[in-house]
């Protein structure tokens, strides 16, 4: 008879989850996570009242004159995600310390949930056909960062940032780049002429951000396996050939023009129990979020920025 114990939630391997941390993937990085009580809610969508003329003279011994907001609101759903790994309990058996399977599973659970997140809003981002991207612009041919003589990604940036701050009156500060659009990006003539004095003569992240203006550069270099299971491996970056604009508001609050949020309910949680059928025991990792736009108008797209 199948027999499975109690499933119950540790709190060890939950904080090996939740510590959990790989520098390649940027999804939390480009829509903070903002952490909620509630699995639904409302949040608030800017909108440009603030810059709306308003009288502001006052009489003596008057009231000042009432302005609103100017803010629409949206709901979010934070959607449970979860994967499951089974261990023999003849792994166990035979390892050093019964935590070490359980942590590599963990570890190994965490990064397949994150490729997913990663995934999911590179894809929406890439797209300009579904009304997440609303500002972009696709180079093609001699436009294109790769073609070294005739093109210009200076201009293609300050054109991108101009859009931006016209439409929500704020700079963009981050220029998030795929690995393959910076290696190129840093060998071109006009960016090598421009920092060719300073300290290192070669681009990094940080000479790219003073060349262009913004506070950070975000690489995307998180690759993805899109090979069925079973097939030959396929690898390539999750990132594509494209580079983005991006205003990330500094502070985390609702009522104020940001790129997105990660909207999370509760940290990462993973739950284990065991199967006396299989000699097995589960490990489980729960995490519940949803990707929210708040702001299209703070990102600005530069699609197929390199053949």
């Amino acid at each position: 008879m199948l027999v499975i114990r109690d499933v119950v939630v540790d709190p060890v391997l939950s904080n090996v989850s939740i510590g959990y941390k790989n520098e390649m993937y940027i999804a939390e990085l480009l829509m903070p996570v903002f952490q909620v009580k509630k699995q639904e809610g409302k949040y608030y969508e800017y909108d440009k009242a603030m810059w709306r003329q308003n009288d502001t003279r006052r009489a003596p011994g008057s009231a000042a004159n009432e302005v609103e907001y100017g803010l629409s609101t949206a709901t979010f759903y934070a959607e449970d995600h979860a994967l499951k790994e089974k261990i023999p309990h003849e792994i166990i058996d035979q390892a050093d310390s019964a935590l070490a399977p359980e942590t590599d599973a963990v570890e190994n659970i965490t990064e397949m949930l994150l490729v997913d997140k990663e995934i999911v809003l590179a894809t929406v981002m890439s797209n300009t056909a579904t009304g997440f991207m609303t500002e972009n612009t696709t180079l093609s041919g001699t436009d294109q960062w790769s073609d070294y003589t005739n093109s210009d990604p200076l201009d293609d940036v300050k054109t991108g940032m101009q859009n931006i701050q016209k439409k929500i009156g704020r700079k963009p500060n981050t220029l998030v780049l795929c690995q393959d659009t910076f290696d190129k990006l840093i060998e071109h003539p006009d960016v090598i002429e421009k920092i060719k004095y300073s300290q290192l003569g070669v681009a990094t992240t940080e000479l790219l951000a003073r060349l262009f203006q913004v506070e950070r550069v975000i690489i995307g270099a998180a690759i993805k396996n899109s090979a069925t299971e079973g097939a030959t491996d396929s690898l390539g970056y999750i990132w594509s050939k494209h580079a983005w604009l991006i205003y990330i508001a500094p502070t985390k609050r609702l009522k104020q023009p940001t790129f997105g949020w990660t909207f999370t309910y509760k940290n990462r949680k993973v739950e284990k129990w065991d199967n006396t059928d299989s000699k097995s025991r589960f490990v489980r990792t729960n995490d519940n979020y949803v990707q929210k736009l708040v702001a299209a108008e703070a990102a600005y797209l530069i699609k197929a920025a390199i053949a």
